[in-house]
C-alpha cells in the first residue's frame, strides 16, 4: 500500500506544506515511505486521488479542512483506498467522527496500525457528494459569510465561525422550503435543514447528535421558521446538539430527502457553498474506507 499525503495550501492557516513535511518525518518514524502531492487548483486532490488510486491501493493523509476532505473523497469513491484525517483547516468536522484525537502526532502514532472502516456518503443531485454535514437555509448562510472574517490575522476557525453567526443572525432571514422525506412533504417556512452523516460541523455544532457514519441511514435536523429573538435562545442549544425537545425541531431518519423551492436559497456542502432551488439526496452505504482511531 502506498501512503500519500494530499495538500491544500491555503486551507485554515495555510500552513498545509509544513504539515505535510512533519506527517512525512513522523511517518519515517515507523518505516513507512510516503509522497506528497500539493493541490495547484480547484478539485486537484479529486484528480490526484483517483489517478493515484486506479493504479494502487492508497492510504491518503488529508492535509486540509472538510471541503479539502470532501475533494479527496470523490477521488476514491469505487476504489479500495483509504483516507486518514489530519486536523489543518477551518473547522475539521468530520475528524470529530473517526478519531478521538486532534494531535498531528497522536494521529499518526494511531493510525499505522489502525485498519480502515467503510463508511457512508451522501449524494446530492447528480454530481455532488457529501461525506459529513449538507445543510440549507441559515445555516449554510453563516458559512458564507466567514468569508467576510477569513482575513482577521490569530483568530482561530471557530472564533471566524461565531463571527460569522453573529452577522448572520442579524440578517433573521428564513426560507421557504417544500421538504419531502419518508413519504412525508412539509411545505412552510423554515430556519434551516440540516442533512447529517456525521456528527458535528461549523467547529463543533452538533444537529443531529445520534447521527452514524455507517448506518446507512441520513439523520435530518428540521428547524421551522424562527424570530431574531428564538434564533437567539435556540442557537446555543443547537450547537452543543441539546434543541431535539424544542417546539421547533422536528428529527427524522431516512435514506432519501428532497428540498424544493421557487427561490435560489443557500446550501452548505463540507464548506463549499452554493446556490440551487431543488436538492435530491440520497444516502451510498459504506462507500468510502476512512482510518477510525
Amino acid at each position: 500500500m502506498e501512503h500519500i499525503i494530499l495538500v491544500n495550501p491555503i486551507a485554515g492557516t495555510k500552513k498545509g506544506e509544513k504539515y505535510a513535511i512533519r506527517i512525512q518525518k513522523l511517518l519515517e518514524k515507523y518505516n513507512i515511505e510516503s509522497y506528497i502531492h500539493v493541490s495547484k487548483y480547484p478539485k486537484h486532490l479529486t484528480i490526484l486521488a483517483k489517478q493515484l488510486a486506479s493504479k494502487n491501493k492508497c492510504r491518503f493523509y488529508s492535509v486540509g479542512g472538510d471541503g479539502t476532505l470532501n475533494e479527496i473523497m470523490q477521488g476514491v469513491i469505487g476504489t479500495d483506498s483509504e483516507i486518514v484525517v489530519i486536523a489543518s483547516g477551518t473547522g475539521n468536522d468530520f475528524l470529530r467522527s473517526v478519531s478521538r484525537y486532534r494531535s498531528m502526532r497522536k494521529i499518526i502514532k494511531n493510525s499505522i496500525n489502525a485498519l480502515a472502516v467503510p463508511v457512508d456518503i451522501i449524494k446530492m443531485n447528480k454530481d455532488k457528494y457529501c461525506l459529513n454535514i449538507l445543510s440549507a437555509g441559515f445555516d449554510a448562510m453563516i458559512g458564507k459569510n466567514i468569508d467576510k472574517f477569513r482575513w482577521i490575522p490569530l483568530v482561530n476557525g471557530t472564533v471566524k465561525y461565531n463571527l460569522s453567526i453573529i452577522y448572520t443572525l442579524f440578517q433573521n432571514k428564513n426560507f421557504r422550503f417544500k421538504v419531502r422525506l419518508n413519504n412525508n412533504v412539509i411545505k412552510q417556512n423554515f430556519t434551516l435543514v440540516a442533512i447529517s452523516n456525521g456528527k458535528f460541523y461549523g467547529g463543533g455544532v452538533c444537529p443531529s447528535p445520534e447521527a452514524k457514519i455507517d448506518d446507512g441511514l441520513l439523520d435530518i435536523c428540521v428547524v421551522d421558521s424562527t424570530s431574531l429573538i428564538t434564533k437567539i435562545i435556540l442557537l446555543p442549544k443547537y450547537k452543543s446538539g441539546k434543541h431535539l425537545e424544542l417546539k421547533q425541531i422536528k428529527m427524522f431518519k431516512t435514506d432519501k430527502i428532497s428540498i424544493v423551492s421557487n427561490k435560489r436559497f443557500p446550501v452548505n456542502i463540507d464548506g463549499e457553498i452554493f446556490y440551487t432551488r431543488k436538492l435530491k439526496c440520497e444516502v451510498l452505504p459504506k462507500c468510502i474506507n476512512v482510518v477510525r482511531i
